[in-house]
């Protein structure tokens, strides 16, 4: 049985309500537990959930989600994991930044992220705030605020960041709500509107080995090897199939899918890989099926063969690889293609065996059970050859951090 991951969400609404976005929390179990000891490591969590789990589009749609986060987050550079398109990253300024944090937050702005200045109480601070300059939305929060400054933090905030919007944060009554839209708020949060939903759904887990391997080939010490990092991908259809998920229309703004691991990876570029490889690598759990990332590995190697020096090569790659997919998460093949942004011709291969891909695998998967019959029909007097090579690629399917998949070409 696949284990769960979890992910709560909270909307933010409008005078109407309507919804404008999702706030995204930390949940560690079925409980709506959100304990724990490092607020980073939470982040991270939040992140991994949103960004290689479910999907962006999956969690907020067509809206926005506001994630927690702190500014060491944003001088770490990890922010670049999120696209910039969609997200607004939650900073609390408990203490005055200093110099290099301010140049980062200013870096990331003029790079299109956008920040809510949140926990927002008390007037002397937001009018010193470093941050509510470049701040998108600003949240204050009724529960600590003072009542008679409420229009002034209000006002402050406009004068101090044109064109920003502002939250009323635990709106718990409807005379809450009701005073809030009197004052002029922008947008609302908070239990009389709605309780964060759980959201909870199987974990789509990832190989240890080769999550290190990834890690380890894109460290920012060392000169990144785009082929060694395509090898890398290509030996484990788990981790092809997180990264794979991190890629979607609404959060990268595709208008097209995507067909090889090179082109995947082109996509992410080597800034947004290195960081959702220390994403993948803070997970809680970790795939242990060696024989299906094999397998997976394996059917990879042999359909590079078979279709070395044709088109069709570089997506048999990847429609081998995923090929597993099902196996390896005990679900539904359709079911699990839906959540990647496959062209039409992997997707179809692999689900209905279409075209020269989809034939490819039917050969490959007739020689695993070394089904003559079904071998002779598909490529006739080709037997012996295509067992021959099935052993040979099944002999080296070797561990991911070695492997040495065929690149596309």
């Amino acid at each position: 049985m696949n284990s769960e991951v979890f992910l709560g969400r909270q909307p933010i609404v409008d005078a109407d309500r309507e919804i404008f976005g999702f706030e995204l929390l930390y949940r560690g179990g079925p409980d709506q537990a959100t304990a724990f000891d490092d607020p980073d490591a939470a982040t991270r969590g939040v992140m991994e959930r949103v960004f290689l789990q479910w999907g962006m589009e999956q969690v907020v749609g067509q809206r926005f989600g506001l994630i927690n986060a702190s500014a060491s987050l944003v001088v770490n550079g990890m922010h670049q994991a999120m696209p910039a398109e969609g997200v607004i990253i939650e900073v609390r300024e408990l203490d005055s930044f200093d110099a290099d944090t301010v140049a980062a937050l200013r870096d990331a702005r003029r790079n299109g992220y956008h920040f809510a200045l949140d926990n927002v109480s008390r007037l002397g601070d937001l009018e010193h705030s470093e941050l509510l300059p470049l701040a998108s939305i600003v949240k204050i929060e009724l529960t600590t605020a003072h009542h008679a400054e409420i229009d002034r933090l209000i006002a402050v905030a406009r004068d101090r960041s044109p064109g920003v919007l502002v939250v009323a944060e635990k709106v718990e009554t409807a005379d809450d709500f009701n005073r809030c839209v009197e004052l002029g708020f922008d947008l609302f949060q908070g239990y009389h509107l709605a309780k964060p939903e759980l959201l909870r759904r199987p974990a789509r887990r990832a190989g240890s080995r080769s999550t290190d391997a990834l890690r380890e080939a894109l460290d920012v010490d060392v000169a990144v090897d785009v082929d060694r990092v395509e090898q890398i991908v290509s030996s484990d259809p788990s981790l092809a199939f997180r990264l794979l998920t991190a890629i979607n229309a609404n959060a990268f703004g595709l208008d097209r899918r995507v067909e090889t691991m090179t082109e995947a990876i082109g996509l992410l570029g080597i800034t947004k890989l290195r960081c959702l490889a220390v994403l993948l690598s803070s997970s809680l759990e970790m795939l242990d099926d060696a024989d299906t990332i094999a397998l997976g590995a394996s059917r990879a190697r042999m359909a590079a063969e078979l279709l070395d020096g044709t088109d069709a090569r570089s997506a048999g790659v990847m429609a081998a690889l995923l090929s597993v997919s099902d196996r390896m998460y005990d679900a539904p093949m359709g079911e699990l293609l839906d959540e990647l942004p496959l062209a039409d011709e992997v997707a179809g291969a692999i689900v209905g065996g279409h075209g020269t891909v989809g034939r490819t695998l039917d050969i490959i998967r007739a020689c695993e059970r070394d089904d003559r019959l079904a071998i002779d029909e598909l490529a006739p007097s080709r037997y012996d050859a295509l067992m021959q090579l099935h052993r040979h690629t099944t002999d080296h399917a070797e561990a991911p951090e070695k492997a040495e998949t065929p690149e596309p070409a």
